[in-house]
Order: C-alpha cells, then structure tokens, then sequence
C-alpha cells in the first residue's frame, strides 16, 4: 500500500497551521461547549475566531491568536492569546452558582499564555499538548453582597490561571480527534478556588 500522509497540524499544539491553511475545531464538555475556525495567515501565526457557550447560559464571541516560537521534527511551542466579550442569560445579582461561577468569564476576558506539544515520527503519532494561561477577567458591572461593603467599583479586574493538559489523535490526513482535561484556578473569592474541565471533541485542517 502507498505510505500513509502525514498529520502534522492541529488547533491545539504549538505548531501553526502554516501560510493559507485553516482548520476548524469542536469540542464538548464541562463546563464549556466550543467551536472555533483557525486561518494560517503567516507561517507561524494562525488567527482564529470561534465561540464559547456553558450551555447557553453564557456564551462569548473569542478571537485566538497563536505564533509558533519553536518548531522541530517532534517539539513545538507556541505564545497563544484569546480572548472576547461574554454575553450572559442572568444578570449577576440573580446568580449564585451559576455561569460565571463555572466560567470563571465575567463581561471581558483576556487569557495569554503559552502552549508547548510534542509529536512522534509516526504519520499517526498522537500529539500531546500542555496549555498554561493567565486569565483576565474584566467584570464591568460587579456587584456587592456584604451588606456594610459599600458601593461597589465601577469594574473589577480578576484574575485566574487555566492549566490544560490534553492530546490530539490523527485519524486520517487531516481529521483528529481531540480530548483535553485540566483546571482553573482561581484568585475571586465568590468562585471556586479550583475548577475542573474536561472535554472531548474533533479537530479537522480544511486546506
């Protein structure tokens, strides 16, 4: 049989997809659904858009950006950034645990950090990725629940970090599936100091 072709690019490593490729991703799980477009507008920078939703009660519009620093045979690493504007079903005086205690979103968030992905010689070889980021979530309209607090800022910065450990599997040229699971942790004391995630879903490189 002819050797098989290769699959060398994904949406979640650290190598760029390359110079007029694009790619599209989905991804299912907790507590995030995503989807999201990639276009390769340099050889090592893609600029994507895509959407995050908790199940509809919060959903955020994102652009990506993602420059390879570092591309060998196996080892990639690249400096990666996204970020958009949330849109939430509930106002947050009616939440107690709801999307934004999950999301760790607020009206703005900004999340750069770094991705490092390693990939074997195999034209199948699986692609295991490890993702660190510092997320900036710009709250807009925070409110106060301790009753002797006072007025409450007009917006409040906070601050998280995303740590995302996961892997995609080539099924084909240019079709993987992808499975990541990890954790937020963070700083706002109405949240949860850690929050797991997990999804799974396919990755696919169009041209």
């Amino acid at each position: 049989p002819p050797p098989q072709a290769p699959n060398r690019y994904g949406l979640y490593g650290g190598r760029s997809l390359g110079s007029g490729h694009a790619g599209v991703g989905m991804e299912l799980g907790f507590p995030f659904v995503s989807a999201r477009g990639v276009y390769g507008v340099l050889e090592h920078l893609d600029l994507g858009l895509g959407v995050d939703t908790v199940y509809g009660l919060m959903t955020e519009l994102r652009a990506s950006a993602r420059f390879t620093l570092l591309d060998s045979d196996n080892v990639s690493l690249a400096l990666v950034v996204d970020g958009g504007h949330a849109f939430f079903l509930r106002p947050p005086d009616t939440e107690d645990k709801g999307a934004r205690y999950l999301s760790g979103r607020r009206d703005w968030n900004v999340a750069p950090g770094l991705v490092a992905s390693f990939q074997g010689d195999s034209p199948r070889a699986w692609r295991p990725y490890l993702d660190v980021r510092a997320l900036m979530a710009f709250d807009l309209d925070p409110i106060q629940k301790d009753p002797l607090g006072g007025i409450p800022p007009a917006w409040k910065l906070d601050a998280s970090v995303l740590v995302r450990l996961g892997a995609e599997f080539p099924v084909g040229e240019k079709t993987s599936y992808a499975v990541s699971l990890g954790g937020d942790f963070r700083s706002r004391s109405t949240d949860a100091e850690f929050m797991p995630t997990l999804s799974v879903g396919v990755v696919s490189t169009l041209f």
